[in-house]
Formats: C-alpha cells, sequence, structure tokens
C-alpha cells in the first residue's frame, strides 16, 4: 500500500508537470493506510515533536562536554616596555597564550547532568512515538467519521427514494380517486423532511472531511479526492466485521509493556533521579587538571616562555543556600514525577478497560442492528404492498419507511462506533499495526 501511495504521488507530479488542467479533473482514491501515511509526512504535531527530541539530544550534548578537555588561545601583540633593562627595555611584543582544562571528578555534578539529559532523550523518544499514536488514531476516528457520514449520505438518498415513489403513487391514486388530498400532502411533508436529512447528511460529510484534512496536514490533490473502504452495503458491515483483538486482561498487559506514555514516565523518573543526584554534587568539591603555555615573540629579555600544569579543587563552602534550593527542587520533581507515573498508569487502565467494554458493547449492537435493520426491510415491504393493495393506510407505510431509516442508521452508527473502539484498544495497548516495524525519527 506505501509503495501504491509513493506511486499515485509521483504520477501526480508528472502530470501536474505535463498537464496541470488535466490533473485538476482526476480525482484519486485514498484508503485507510495511505490516509495514514499522509499524515504521518505532514501532520505538524510530529514535526514539532521531533524537534524537541533534536533539543534534547543537543542538551544532552551539552552535558556530555562537561568531562571533556576545554582547550583555548588567546594572543595579543603591543608595545612593551620594562623600566631597568635598558637598552632592550622596550620592544613590539607579540605573545600566544594555550590553556588546558580537564575536570576529573565532581562527585555526580556532571554525571548527573549527563544521565539525566540521556533519559530525557530517551522520554522525547517516547513522547515522539506517542504522538504517532496519536495521529494514528485521529486518523482512524476521522476515517470512520468520513466513511459514517457517507453510508448515512446512502440512507437518506434511499429514502428520499422511497418518498419520491410514494408520492408518485400517492397523486396518482388521488386522480383516481382510490386515496384521499391527505396522503399526497403527508407524501410531500415526509418528502420535503428527507430532504432536509439528506442536505445535514451532505454538510455533516463535509465537516469530517475538514477534520480529516487538518489532521493530514492538508487537503490531498487539492481536496478531489475519494475515501474508500472495503466494504460495501449495510449486510457486509455485520458480516465482516473485525473481531475484537484479545481478553482484556492480556490487552492490560500488553499497554503495560508497550504503551510509550508508561516508558515515557519511567525515563522521566530516572532523569530526575539523576538530576536529583547532580544537584547534591554541589554540596562537595570539583577536582581538575589545568595547563598553560605563553610564547612571546620579542627581544625583550625578561619575557620568556612559560609553561604550568597543576591539579586543583574548587569548593564552595557556603552558596546562600541556593544548594539546599537546588536539592529541594530537584525531589520535588521526583517526588512529581512519580506520582505522575502513577495516576497515568492508573488512567491507562481505565481507557483499555473502557475500549474493551465499548468495542464489546458495539459488536453485540452491531448484531443486534442487523438483525432489527432485516425485520424492518420485511416490515416496509409488507407494508408496501398492503398500501398497494388498499389494506393499509399511508400512516402504516409512513412508520415503516421510519423504522427502516432509523434501523439503518443506527447499524451505520453502531458499526462504526465499533470500528473507532477498536481503534482506541490499538492506541490504548500501544499497539498499532500500522507503526510496526516503523522508525521513529
Amino acid at each position: 500500500m506505501h509503495y501504491k501511495s509513493n506511486m499515485v504521488a509521483l504520477l501526480m507530479i508528472v502530470l501536474t508537470l505535463i498537464a496541470p488542467g488535466r490533473l485538476r479533473s482526476e480525482t484519486i482514491e485514498l484508503g485507510l493506510n495511505d490516509l495514514i501515511e499522509i499524515a504521518l509526512q505532514q501532520n505538524p504535531q510530529i514535526e514539532i515533536a521531533r524537534q524537541q527530541l533534536a533539543g534534547d539530544a543537543g542538551i544532552l550534548t551539552q552535558a556530555k562536554s562537561g568531562y571533556l578537555p576545554r582547550l583555548g588561545t588567546t594572543a595579543d601583540y603591543g608595545r612593551v616596555y620594562v623600566d631597568g633593562l635598558s637598552p632592550e627595555d622596550e620592544d613590539n611584543v607579540a605573545s600566544l597564550l594555550l590553556t588546558l582544562s580537564q575536570l576529573i571528578y565532581d562527585f555526580g555534578r556532571t554525571t548527573g547532568l549527563i544521565d539525566a539529559s540521556a533519559f530525557n532523550v530517551a522520554a522525547s523518544e517516547e513522547n515522539l512515538r506517542q504522538v504517532y499514536h496519536d495521529v494514528v488514531l485521529d486518523v482512524k476516528n476521522q476515517f470512520y467519521d468520513v466513511l459514517e457520514s457517507q453510508e448515512l449520505i446512502v440512507v437518506a438518498e434511499e429514502a428520499v427514494t422511497n418518498y419520491t415513489r410514494q408520492l408518485y403513487r400517492a397523486r396518482k391514486y388521488l386522480e383516481a380517486g382510490i386515496r384521499t388530498r391527505i396522503d399526497v400532502t403527508n407524501a410531500e411533508v415526509n418528502l420535503a423532511n428527507e430532504r432536509l436529512g439528506l442536505v445535514q447528511a451532505k454538510a455533516d460529510l463535509q465537516s469530517a472531511r475538514v477534520a480529516l484534512e487538518q489532521t493530514l496536514g492538508g487537503a490531498p490533490n487539492n481536496g478531489d479526492y475519494q475515501v474508500v473502504i472495503d466494504e460495501t452495503g449495510l449486510g457486509e458491515l455485520v458480516t465482516d466485521k473485525p473481531p475484537i483483538p484479545d481478553t482484556l486482561n492480556n490487552l492490560l498487559v500488553t499497554a503495560d509493556q508497550n504503551r510509550p506514555g508508561l516508558s515515557e514516565f519511567g525515563y522521566l523518573i530516572e532523569a530526575a533521579e539523576a538530576n536529583l543526584r547532580s544537584a547534591k554534587g554541589d554540596y562537595w568539591p570539583s577536582i581538575g587538571v589545568t595547563g598553560s603555555y605563553t610564547g612571546y615573540d620579542t627581544d625583550i629579555s625578561s619575557l620568556n616562555d612559560t609553561w604550568q600544569v597543576g591539579v586543583g579543587a574548587t569548593w564552595e563552602l557556603f552558596s546562600g543556600f541556593e544548594t539546599e534550593g537546588l536539592v529541594a527542587e530537584a525531589k520535588a520533581n521526583l517526588r512529581e514525577v512519580t506520582a505522575g507515573y502513577r495516576q497515568f498508569n492508573l488512567s491507562v487502565t481505565q481507557q483499555v478497560t473502557d475500549s474493551y467494554l465499548r468495542a464489546v458493547e458495539n459488536k453485540e449492537g452491531v448484531d443486534i442492528a442487523g438483525q432489527s435493520l432485516g425485520l424492518a426491510e420485511e416490515n416496509l415491504e409488507l407494508a408496501d404492498k398492503r398500501y398497494q393493495t388498499g389494506l393499509g393506510d399511508w400512516l402504516e407505510f409512513n412508520d415503516a419507511q421510519l423504522l427502516l431509516t432509523q434501523n439503518q442508521t443506527n447499524l451505520v452508527v453502531t458499526y462504526y462506533t465499533y470500528l473507532r473502539s477498536l481503534a482506541r484498544i490499538e492506541w490504548s495497548t500501544g499497539v498499532i499495526p500500522e507503526l510496526q516495524g516503523r522508525t521513529y525519527r
């Protein structure tokens, strides 16, 4: 499917260069996988999360620099006069200073920063993975919204067709003196109502398409596209519905192992612990090696090249309680992240459980709606025949038509609600088939 999408995109580019006018009249068909691929390439939330990851990687590089040597140089040129060294007491002097310093140990201050930064990078990777999952869930929900709207348009069109046919018959029966004017009036009123319902259904479809395009990051093919799915016809909605992937207990275990948010919180806790170690390192000295070399280009005999190497320790004995404040802040942050993890863990359990129960409910609802639809179709057929033969009245036919439209609508809504609950199960457990094997960077 990805290969097909790439070929379609390439063909569109070629046709744009050769015959842009003709391309605009070409409507492309997009399935779920096509839409997901477009969203993963264009959705701005993914780019935001990707750049946040790049920023955290930059912070890690900064933290690692603390344990790498630092080399610097300073060059000077000027006129120097030295009292008492005549005749070579004045000259133009060029000097070059080279300095080198290397941290040896600072009692966890720098290693804590490095560890915290590394865990933050890992957390950002999990956040990016979660954003991918969120985008796929949004695409699926909006994809099903579009399909649901398209199916409801078909239902409304069928109702309009039935009432149009019934209005025609009512008029013919009135002309023949078989029926009264009230049948024609009722048929006209119901036909007008169904036409209004059709207008509303088409508006709902446009609204659903706009929401989908927002998640996609734009309208594919300048809006000239058709959302498609394999199923066609209300009967297939009942017979071809996908199964629930697993039992509730197994789904909870799967979520605990695969949900990106849980992994992200785990890394954030480790980062908070590392930040605490780094803050406590300020209580102790910092030990390092320093060296320097100064070279002169001059005739003044007192200015000779010099060098020095030494080991030193820096210890701030009192910092105005700054270290105490940093430690207190780090401890509070650790407790906050730990509490956040517990809260998120509970919410994951709730999300998985609710998605599973809704899937079970809607799966049974699809079966019931399918059975009810069959009875409603039979009921309308009987009412239609009774009306034609004069055994039934307009109210009987109207009730049968309304019942059929209601059951058709119930089946469509329940079926796509079921598909949305399956998509939410995938999202809540962290196992999304369309993302298996994908590189998130």
